[in-house]
């Protein structure tokens, strides 16, 4: 994990002050390049490769590098690469740099990982940006006509520009998500699988898209045998470490099933049975401060507690279950439509007498997506993915997956982050999201049960005790810490939206 930052015609003071606002995120290392077009420059912690230097920015006579995040492949495509380049160092850094030498915009095809990266091609005199699949690395950038700006945290554009506050967000109003548009003007977020291209010379930029999830064929009768696979190569891939490692555990199925790959040393649990209220109140600025935006999600005080205990570990890399539920279909709120597609498929003599009663799986997916009466404006924004699937199931979790986890994967990423470790979502592999929502639905919810293949897989592994409990997560006994009944994810969301007010008047 790292830190990125840059500055179209700016310097290196400017871009250095940025990188000083995300010393939580790269306590090991700082670098600046700076020429004069643009300065860019990255913060380190050290994960894989602690020995070698000069890779804060990573320069060759063609490219600057400044990088966020892990390749996990690096190995297999530095193996590749090294026929053709002379590498000196055993990091990912620099097979990511080689790999864009070599294939361009091409290598995406190519990268297993998560990242958020800049590169400037002096030759071309432009700049690339670019995030992973799912979004598990953050990226931002003001743009306006005279300035174009980017950093890993939008706090820490704040550092050097002064932002006014963008309070009528219509996708935050709806989800209470962040999504590309921030609750700051003219501060985007770059969206996940996309890339950015800035020109120079005629200082105007183009984003593109550089993955669509194609459907492949799923052999129904070794689906679980296929996931084992996959679980098994992707947990392989994100255990390489140079640096102590551990688990964060919940009392549900997609963390415990992840454990019984690999013998964790360090394990961490939220104990949510005691009484947090006074640490939840001193704690709140900075969490909400870390998060750079609000987000609708009980859970980022229960992620900061298990950050502050691994911390106090020694940890700096963690490994967490988050992903199983959007790509396997583990929320409730599946069940209703889950349940009416079951039905039409079972009884098509009633399928007119349910349109009766039901709206369109569209229509009904939207109302219980959406956190205001703007039902149509979810659904506008979900029909595309409706669209992809024959099935509402596979419809639902992908809307999820493209919409929404984005921005609880910066929860988790942020959390993390604050305490200087790493977060890690073996889950979020490349073949693993393609594998997911190429399932047939029946492998996914059957009636009342959800994550079919997942509980396939566990009960084969005998991770049998999390089958026997009701769906968990990191959530939080608000209701018995201060005494209410009304303290639910929009109260949450209130509240820490009256603290980011505070902290960013």
């Amino acid at each position: 994990m790292c830190s990125i930052a840059g500055y179209v015609s700016g310097n290196s003071d400017q871009v250095k002050l940025m990188l000083k606002s995300m010393v939580h995120r790269a306590p090991d290392d700082m670098g600046i390049f700076q020429d004069s077009k643009l300065s860019i420059g990255m913060g380190r912690l050290k994960i894989i490769d602690l020995k070698s230097e000069n890779l804060c920015p990573m320069e060759t006579d063609e490219f600057v590098l400044c990088y966020n995040g892990e390749i996990y492949n690096f190995i297999e495509l530095r193996n590749i690469l090294k026929k053709k380049y002379n590498f000196k160092t055993l990091s990912d850094t620099e097979v990511l740099l080689y790999s864009w030498k070599e294939w361009g915009t091409k290598a995406f095809d190519k990268l297993n990982g998560m990242f958020a990266f800049a590169i400037y091609d002096k030759k071309k005199q432009k700049i690339y940006l670019a995030r992973d699949i799912p979004g598990e690395k953050p990226l931002y950038y003001y743009s306006d006509e005279k300035k174009f700006i980017f950093a890993s945290e939008a706090k820490a554009l704040t550092k050097i520009i002064s932002l006014k506050k963008n309070p009528k967000n219509i996708f935050y109003k709806n989800f209470q998500h962040f999504l590309n548009d921030t609750m700051f003007k003219n501060v985007f977020q770059l969206p996940a699988a996309h890339f950015l291209e800035y020109d120079l010379r005629r200082k105007k930029f183009r984003i593109e898209e550089y993955w669509q999830f194609k459907k492949r064929k799923i052999n129904i009768k070794t689906a679980d045998e296929e996931l084992e696979y996959l679980l098994k190569n992707s947990i392989k891939l994100r255990l390489r470490s140079d640096v102590p490692m551990g688990i964060y555990l919940s009392e549900g199925l997609d963390s415990n099933l992840l454990a019984s790959f690999h013998k964790f040393k360090s394990k961490f649990y939220f104990d949510d049975s005691k009484n947090w209220k006074r640490d939840f109140y001193k704690k709140i600025n900075k969490i909400v401060h870390h998060l750079d935006f609000p987000v609708g999600s009980l859970s980022s005080y229960p992620l900061w507690k298990l950050a502050e205990r691994a911390k106090n570990n020694n940890i700096k890399v963690i490994v967490s279950g988050e992903g199983a539920d959007e790509i396997f279909s583990g929320y409730v709120r599946y069940l209703p439509i889950s349940l009416q597609w079951e039905l039409e498929r079972k009884y098509k003599s009633y399928k007119s007498l349910f349109k009766k009663f039901y709206n369109t799986y569209l229509d009904s997916f939207s109302k219980i997506t959406t956190r205001s009466e703007d039902h149509e404006y979810v659904k506008i924004k979900v029909k595309k993915y409706f669209e992809m699937f024959d099935d509402p199931i596979n419809a639902m979790g992908f809307s999820d997956f493209k919409l929404i986890m984005p921005s609880l994967l910066q929860m988790g990423d942020r959390m993390s982050a604050a305490f200087g470790i790493e977060n890690r979502c073996p889950y979020l592999d490349k073949n693993i999201i393609e594998f997911g929502y190429s399932l047939p639905p029946e492998l996914k919810i059957d009636g009342l049960r959800q994550k079919i293949v997942l509980r396939n897989l566990a009960e084969k592994r005998k991770v049998i005790k999390p089958l026997h409990f009701e769906k968990k997560g990191l959530t939080i006994r608000f209701n018995n810490w201060f005494k209410r009944t009304d303290w639910d994810r929009s109260y949450y969301f209130s509240l820490l939206n009256k603290v980011w007010n505070l902290v960013y008047k």
